[in-house]
């Protein structure tokens, strides 16, 4: 019985182990697993982009698609799992718009366009992660609701009153 046993534990070692380097000899991604998006933008970053460029002052630019881990960081003084939890949180997260000061590309305000997937709670979740990170550093942020078109006085107006 315990000859069995023994045996048993043995063969589930090796089950283990074989598990583990099949996982780690996994194939890697072929080259030509990858394609050519046909836009940066969907049709509604577009629209909002070709409204939002040429109101705003000669100071300040915008970038779109930012990720959070390149406007914002993490602290220091946590402990190494934690500030790793913390990076990963805003490593695949970004802003749709971001604008920063012409002179020294210094993060302004981040503009958000909320379409119906906002409505769903996993995005909800999401976007209040999101506001509350830009909350915290106190840098603006506006959510502006996906239109078919965008009112150019509406936006400027809002714009501005981020900015100042």
């Amino acid at each position: 019985m315990l000859k069995q046993i023994v045996v048993a534990l043995i063969i589930l070692a090796v089950l283990a182990v074989v598990a583990v380097l099949k996982q780690r000899i996994a194939a890697p991604v072929k080259i030509g697993a990858y394609y050519l998006r046909k836009s940066l933008f969907t049709a509604a970053e577009r629209s909002f982009l070709g409204v939002l460029e040429p109101m705003l002052p000669s100071e300040v630019r915008v970038f779109a698609k930012v990720r959070l881990a390149d406007i914002f960081g993490v602290v220091s003084g946590l402990e190494r799992g934690a500030r790793q939890g913390a990076q990963n949180r805003i490593n695949q997260k970004h802003v749709d718009f971001l604008i920063v000061r012409t002179c020294d590309l210094a993060p302004l305000a981040g503009i958000e366009l909320d379409d119906s997937s906002h409505d769903e709670e996993d995005r909800q979740q999401r976007d209040a992660f999101v506001d509350e990170v830009f909350n915290r550093a106190k840098l603006p942020l506006l959510h502006v609701p996906v239109q078919k078109s965008y009112a150019p006085a509406e936006i400027k107006s809002k714009v501005e009153a981020l900015l100042s």
